[in-house]
């Protein structure tokens, strides 16, 4: 009853009419002491005055500020009065943004102090209605978020709810502890990464949907379109195993994994993601870079080039986005995109082109990957920014692209017509020098390819094997971890030692074989005892079983020529004798 009586006798309002009030009559007193002294101690006076205008000019300042920053501490109702007059003749987001700041002030204040469990979910429920400002620390409020949401593993519908609020959060302008983000050693939470990028893909799907059925509410466009583009970023936020994300994290580009199930952990149709091409290909998101970023990432999930329907589309918009005046991150995200199509890619041939693809479409994503790797025209950019003229990441992606494409006679003439083999002799030293194991093997099985096809090369492919360090790269292949992608790498190594081996001569002695072949079976046994892993990491079953196999061959072969060796030298010992 009380909080009833001060709102119906607008308690409020008189309080604030007796500061204004207070306010007129401190002026008021200022200025009458000044002209009265003035006439009596002008010393005296002069101080009264010049203390009187400090705190004239201290309070427009306020003043201003209130009326300049909705977030502002100071406001008087005359700084609101004069603001909702400027909203009246100037229409803005000022009134919005005060909501949003108080909302969001509320939240948080409430995700940092409350006790009560019922609370804090409510809030967590609000979280992804909320906008945040820019640049506020948002640590504590995610700290409570993530205490929850790891205490509610076992309670589907809670964890799911504080999953969301999370991911809203980190796709926000605000500042979070990056140690907040990590989720090492947590099974439930890989589990659920599906689950939560499921969702955002059909929240996305949903929005679209509705924007294209709005063809004149303008507002309503907005609003859907800006709800697709928030399915799209929180997709992004659970693209990465054990950790949450931001959206603009470059490693997503690289190593990101949006792939996702249905709940029956059926693998989702490629007609599922035609409207992801749609949107991408919509001429209003042309313009939009970092919505067609994060498109081209959710569709590279795919690892294929989509729906027969839509395939053509799709290749156009990916040689849309390669084109050297988009931004580094639109670029290489559609070469990640080529490239998890790579093998879909590279059985397009004349003899099996499928409809709505011809030879000139193809040549123009062959055109267009140059221009994603190369913006500049071969002007030589010495630094480590995406567009350097050595990017290890996005470089390892290239090379390993090309070497799937060159497999295909057809494929090796269009790359090196457009340049390809050229940028590949460029890169050979310093990837050669820097990852031999994953791709400077790719880059050796490129050359032999192209020498295979009457190219002329600067150098003799004989020669760079000999300068490749085939018992390092086995060495490191043998110990490679269970994170580093170098599955596909395996078979262009062994290619390369078996060309390697074909060109030594006696002088090498039988111990560099031994060894050789003993690090090729501990590659092999690594590589067995992690297959379930690389498989769970998106690496399909045929490439590791045909990596295992090409692995057992060499090393087999390797065993026969030791043991060649041996019968060699006990035959020679024995004449001898």
């Amino acid at each position: 009853m009380k909080l009833d009586g001060l709102e119906s006798f607008r308690l409020q309002t008189i309080l604030r009419v007796f500061l204004v009030l207070l306010q007129i009559s401190l002026l008021l007193f200022g200025l009458s002491l000044s002209a009265n002294m003035w006439a009596q101690q002008t010393t005296i006076s002069s101080v009264i005055i010049c203390t009187t205008a400090f705190g004239i000019l201290f309070y427009v300042g306020t003043f201003l500020v209130s009326v300049l920053h909705p977030d502002s501490p100071f406001r008087t109702p005359a700084s609101d009065l004069l603001a909702t007059i400027c909203q009246k003749i100037y229409p803005g987001k000022s009134t919005s943004i005060r909501h949003t700041l108080a909302k969001s002030s509320a939240i948080r204040w409430i995700l940092e102090t409350s006790t009560n469990p019922e609370i804090v979910e409510a809030a967590a429920t609000i979280v992804p209605c909320v906008q945040w400002p820019p640049n506020l620390d948002a640590s504590a409020a995610f700290a409570r978020l993530r205490d929850s949401f790891v205490a509610c593993r076992n309670r589907p519908e809670l964890y799911v709810k504080y999953g969301k609020a999370m991911a809203h959060l980190c796709i926000q302008p605000v500042k979070i502890n990056k140690e907040l983000l990590g989720f090492l050693w947590d099974d439930k939470f890989n589990q659920s990464r599906s689950r939560f990028i499921r969702d955002a893909f059909m929240a996305g799907c949903a929005a679209y949907k509705q924007l294209k059925s709005s063809r004149e509410d303008n507002a309503r466009r907005r609003k859907h379109r800006a709800s697709a583009r928030t399915a799209l970023r929180t997709m992004l936020v659970h693209g990465t195993r054990n950790k949450l994300s931001r959206p603009d994290d470059e490693h997503l580009i690289w190593y990101g994994d949006l792939r996702w199930r249905h709940s029956d952990e059926r693998e989702p149709s490629y007609e599922k993601f035609n409207w992801l091409v749609d949107y991408l290909g919509d001429a209003e998101n042309h313009t939009d870079h970092e919505t067609e970023g994060d498109a081209l990432l959710a569709l590279s999930s795919m690892r294929r080039l989509g729906s027969p329907a839509k395939r053509p589309s799709y290749i156009n918009s990916l040689i849309r986005c390669m084109h050297s005046t988009k931004p580094p991150r639109v670029r290489h995200t559609a070469l990640r995109a080529v490239f998890e199509a790579r093998e879909e890619l590279a059985s397009m041939t004349s003899a099996s082109m499928p409809q709505g693809v011809d030879a000139q479409l193809l040549d123009g994503l062959s055109s267009a990957l140059m221009s994603a790797v190369r913006p500049n025209d071969y002007h030589t950019i010495h630094d480590t920014r995406p567009d350097g003229s050595f990017h290890k990441d996005r470089d390892f992606c290239y090379i390993r692209l090309i070497y799937a494409l060159t497999e295909k006679n057809e494929w090796c003439h269009r790359l090196i017509h457009h340049g390809h083999l050229k940028w590949c002799i460029f890169l050979v030293n310093d990837i050669c020098r820097d990852d031999y194991l994953r791709v400077g093997s790719c880059l050796l099985v490129i050359f032999e390819r192209a020498k295979s096809l009457g190219e002329d090369l600067p150098f003799s492919p004989a020669e760079k094997r000999r300068q490749f360090p085939i018992a390092e790269a086995w060495h490191t292949a043998q110990y490679a971890s269970r994170d580093d992608p170098y599955v596909d790498g395996i078979q262009a190594l062994v290619m390369v030692t078996r060309l390697h081996l074909t060109a030594l001569d006696d002088s090498v002695p039988r111990e560099w074989f031994a060894d050789l072949a003993a690090k090729v079976h501990r590659a092999l046994v690594n590589l067995q005892q992690k297959q379930t892993f690389h498989v769970n990491a998106g690496i399909a079953q045929a490439e590791i079983d045909a990596a295992i196999s090409s692995m057992k061959d060499l090393h087999t072969d390797l065993g026969h020529m030791v043991e060649e060796w041996n019968i060699s030298q006990r035959d020679d010992e024995a004449s001898g004798s």
